[in-house]
């Protein structure tokens, strides 16, 4: 909201003035479309100012050089503004933005902790857009620094230390320096994931914080170039997952810990040493599904989207559908939960490809597939 042209621009200068080597290789197609257009602004702008002075510029070519200047411009009105501007507003940490990203998170942490503290409500379900995926997923880091598994005794809080071992059996290193390309295991993750949420979502005497996140649904997120967006290289991304400035899916060990998510914190007033998981793995308790639609990079599909395990971790359930709307494989950005629109998922691992939108639902799960058939589900909360 209220993005300029002028920020726009100043973080895009930004973006290209890196090392070829710093780009990432998904987001090389809209690296080059965007050099494309700014020396296509800056030729046509240099061509009509000199020719202007020297008096020989004819009227086919100053309305080629104006036709051409003014799709760049209209393009980025069109497009560039309304999907990478807020983008551009959000990640860069100015004087101008600070006040408007401090209340739009504001505003998502005050519903969410309604939710959470909300005995109404036994699940919440985070379905995230586009920008929406970054916001998201920020509320969810500082949500989990409020909510996460404190105090825990081994003996009070058997259940829930037991279903938290059952996550180290996937975690990173805890240099966040590299890690698998995929989990020996990633059903058993996934449903380690759910089991530890069923432990969290109930508040008690000894913790009055729950944790009803099951789900994180991304769509269209351009989470997947944050390398590229956030920091200025992969390396320095992975050294803020090392410092848990970001989390990951499966999270990071604690570094003095050994393999494990949990640190002691202290003693409590037995005496006796209570344990914490730390503030980088909310994914321990939230599974994360990431759908999006890759097509050649910038004429069709939608090059805001893709898999994002590279940045995050191999415990993200990546989906990619192929979208077809009214301009057929034309930016589908917007698509993902079109009704109008035709999408079927790609390379499907078992059984008849689903549609995009039985993708969305099974993402979703309302119907808690992992949930134990005694247990009677009540309210879900999506948002």
């Amino acid at each position: 909201q209220g993005t300029t042209r002028g920020r726009l621009a100043a973080w895009v200068t930004n973006l290209l003035w890196r090392k070829p080597a710093d780009i990432p290789r998904d987001a090389r197609g809209l690296y080059v479309v965007t050099l494309l257009a700014v020396i296509a602004v800056l030729g046509a702008a240099f061509v009509l100012a000199t020719s202007a002075m020297q008096g020989h510029i004819s009227w086919t070519t100053g309305m080629l050089v104006t036709i051409l200047a003014s799709f760049v411009v209209w393009s980025v009105d069109r497009f560039g503004l309304p999907y990478f501007g807020d983008v551009a507003a959000y990640v860069r940490a100015e004087t101008a933005t600070v006040e408007k990203r401090a209340l739009v998170r504001d505003r998502g942490l005050t519903l969410l902790r309604r939710l959470m503290m909300d005995d109404g409500y036994d699940r919440i379900v985070l379905v995230s857009h586009s920008l929406g995926s970054i916001i998201a997923y920020d509320l969810l880091q500082i949500l989990w620094a409020d909510f996460r598994p404190r105090n825990l005794e081994a003996l009070r809080d058997k259940a829930r230390l037991k279903a938290i071992r059952a996550i180290d059996k996937a975690t990173l290193k805890s240099d966040g320096s590299a890690w698998p390309d995929k989990l020996d295991d990633f059903s058993g993750f996934r449903r380690a994931q759910w089991e530890l949420y069923r432990h969290l979502r109930a508040s008690h005497a000894d913790h009055p914080l729950p944790w009803k996140i099951s789900d994180f649904v991304t769509l269209g997120s351009p989470l997947t170039h944050s390398e590229f967006l956030v920091t200025y290289n992969l390396a320095e991304f992975r050294r803020g997952i090392a410092e848990r400035l970001f989390s990951a899916c499966p999270p990071i060990a604690d570094t003095a810990a050994g393999g494990t998510v949990l640190y002691q914190e202290g003693r409590g007033r037995s005496g006796k040493p209570q344990r914490a998981v730390h503030h980088g793995a909310v994914f321990a308790a939230t599974r994360w599904t990431n759908i999006f639609d890759r097509g050649n990079g910038w004429l069709t599909g939608d090059p805001i989207s893709g898999p994002v395990a590279e940045n995050f971790g191999p415990g993200v359930e990546n989906i990619q559908v192929e979208l077809r709307g009214s301009l057929g494989r034309i930016f589908t950005h917007r698509l993902y939960w079109s009704l109008k629109a035709t999408g079927v998922e790609v390379a499907a691992t078992a059984g008849t490809p689903r549609s995009h939108i039985g993708v969305l639902r099974d993402a979703v799960d309302l119907g808690r597939k992992l949930e134990p058939s005694q247990a009677a589900p009540t309210t879900s909360a999506g948002r």
